[in-house]
């Protein structure tokens, strides 16, 4: 079975690709070759993992990290061996595995290490990753194998932050590390797959790694087809013109019975808030966002906006470990949120909606133009905060076409499942400055002096206090009004083996296993699209102002890794 990932006038076969490219030798027999193929709703920016604003999982078949987490989201040891830190918390010396190599055959050593880390901490390049390592003083090279890590102040959370991709000092240093093509069209990391080619706004194409120091993965080849379109999505895995696809709860439907389609469902960590701009002056005032807590019944929006495939939120850890027991909840009162907006000065107009001093209680409410689901929250959400008196104006818009903290209310999601402090620190630190994602413009002392704590903060009952006191302060003086957590839901054709559930988080791939991955049946030849001539000449700063990563980070979509 032919699989056309495009409809363009020149097709290059894979197979021709691979001859004449770099496959591996021992595999190069093409009726022997299994190629798995995963839908993403948009095409990244950047392929260089510690650039831009990438998801955590961005892409862990290209690169790979120190750490990574397993099924049971442990964080366990990568290309690093074995690690150890000192009393105070100050010093890490990771050794490092002696079997890495680069794809283009260069060894792995500590120098990549440092390397990687001054990268990101150099205010230069283009990284959303600084504020996360600001607390890195000096990386030092003690030995080939062997790195050690000087914090000026403890970062419990540091190993978690050590998953991102390692990348090459010998291709690129003293280079134009925001410009450079190998962020965008020539990476070369360390992970089970190495990069072939792209066809821009189509395709990724990558290829087995014999070399990968965890074994030669048991899929042959790793297509990333650029699908925006649910419903082109959902006919693609139907015909199996593509394997892997998160699917909107309204697909279920569709492929719930079919009989060569499996459905997946994971809990999530991953929430869709309503963000209020704190330099809108309608949101200044607590009381008003606390009402707007109040008058949102949010179990009516996981069964309409959800269909059930999720549950309600109260707070940014709520799925983890560190929730905390006694949050307070603000949830479908209407009398308490009419009491709130009454003693903060609205009252009704003519028409029903509140005014005060002259000004009707209205605002725009954006959710992203390729999210249905965004949609139907915003227009669920709306209809609810109407009941109180507070009009609503939906706005679809496409992510290009706004910047989210310039905008007074946004549909927007996130949360990890691994780390607390990568679901506080970068969206309510107002000490981030411009390179945080504090899109609600959030100022509270109390908030980032607790935030600062728990980093520093070396035993795990303080820590714990400490995120506990931070969720409550979240809650009574709210930059986010949280409505769900969604389950992330698959469809997967059932000839393929190797999904395994864990508790996902915002832009977690369900490929983060993928060299795990096997097939069943016989192989096929999947025919692309020929890269143009055009296709290689990638303008780094294409989307530079936000609207081609991942909204978490302030930039775009989530999707990346769906």
């Amino acid at each position: 079975m032919i699989k056309a990932l495009s409809s363009p006038i020149l097709l290059a076969s894979i197979a021709v690709m691979m001859l004449t490219g770099c496959a591996d030798s021992s595999r190069q027999d093409t009726a022997e070759l299994s190629t798995l193929v995963l839908a993403r709703t948009s095409e990244p920016e950047w392929l260089n993992p510690v650039a831009g604003h990438q998801h955590p999982d961005a892409d862990v078949a290209l690169f790979r990290g120190l750490f990574r987490l397993v099924e049971d989201n442990r964080l366990v040891p990568d290309m690093a061996r074995d690690w150890s830190v000192s009393e105070d918390g100050l010093v890490y010396t990771i050794h490092l595995r002696p079997d890495v190599r680069w794809h283009d055959g260069a060894p792995f050593t500590a120098q990549d290490v440092r390397f990687t880390i001054e990268t990101i901490l150099d205010p230069r390049n283009h990284s959303g990753l600084r504020p996360q390592l600001k607390e890195i003083d000096r990386v030092e090279v003690v030995d080939d194998l062997t790195v050690r890590i000087v914090l000026s102040t403890p970062l419990s959370s540091l190993p978690i932050k050590l998953k991102v991709g390692i990348v090459p000092r010998h291709a690129l240093e003293g280079k134009d590390f925001n410009t450079d093509p190998f962020s965008h069209e020539a990476p070369i990391g360390t992970g089970p797959f190495r990069f072939v080619s792209r066809k821009r706004g189509e395709y990724f194409l990558y290829e087995a790694n014999p070399d990968y120091y965890g074994g030669r993965p048991k899929v042959d080849r790793l297509i990333y087809k650029f699908l925006p379109d649910p419903n082109v999505r959902l006919i693609q895995l139907i015909k199996g013109e593509i394997d892997v696809t998160r699917l909107n709860p309204k697909d279920v439907a569709a492929v719930r019975n079919n009989p060569d389609i499996e459905v997946r469902v994971l809990d999530s960590a991953d929430f869709r808030v309503m963000m209020f701009n704190m330099n809108f002056p309608l949101f200044q005032d607590v009381r008003v966002r606390r009402a707007i807590q109040y008058a949102t019944d949010r179990q009516a929006l996981v069964d309409g906006a959800l269909l059930g495939y999720g549950v309600p939120a109260y707070g940014p850890l709520q799925m983890m470990e560190l929730s905390s027991p006694d949050l307070p909840v603000f949830d479908d009162d209407l009398q308490a949120a009419e009491a709130l907006l009454h003693e903060a000065g609205w009252r009704p107009g003519a028409d029903g909606v509140l005014v005060k001093d002259g000004e009707r209680f209205s605002f725009p409410l954006v959710a992203a133009a390729n999210d249905a689901v965004r949609q139907d929250l915003a227009t669920l959400l709306a209809a609810q905060l109407r009941r109180v008196g507070i009009e609503v104006r939906v706005q679809v818009k496409d992510w290009k076409a706004f910047t989210i903290n310039e905008e007074p209310a946004v549909i927007i999601g996130g949360g990890y499942a691994d780390d607390a402090d990568g679901n506080l620190y970068r969206y309510f630190s107002s000490r981030v400055g411009s390179e945080g994602t504090n899109f609600a413009n959030y100022r509270n002392e109390r908030v980032d002096q607790l935030l600062e704590d728990a980093r520093n903060a070396l035993d795990p009952q303080e820590r714990e206090c400490i995120y506990r006191a931070l969720q409550h302060e979240l809650v009574m003086d709210p930059p986010f009004n949280f409505l769900v957590y969604q389950q992330h839901i698959y469809g997967v054709r059932k000839e393929w083996s190797g999904f395994k559930p864990r508790l996902v988080g915002h832009g977690t791939t369900p490929l983060w296993n993928v060299e795990e991955w096997t097939r069943a049946g016989a192989a096929r030849t999947v025919d692309l699209p020929e890269p143009g001539p055009d296709d290689d000449d990638f303008d780094a700063h294409d989307g530079e102002h936000g609207h081609d990563h991942d909204h978490e980070h302030g930039h775009t979509h989530d999707g990346d890794a769906h």
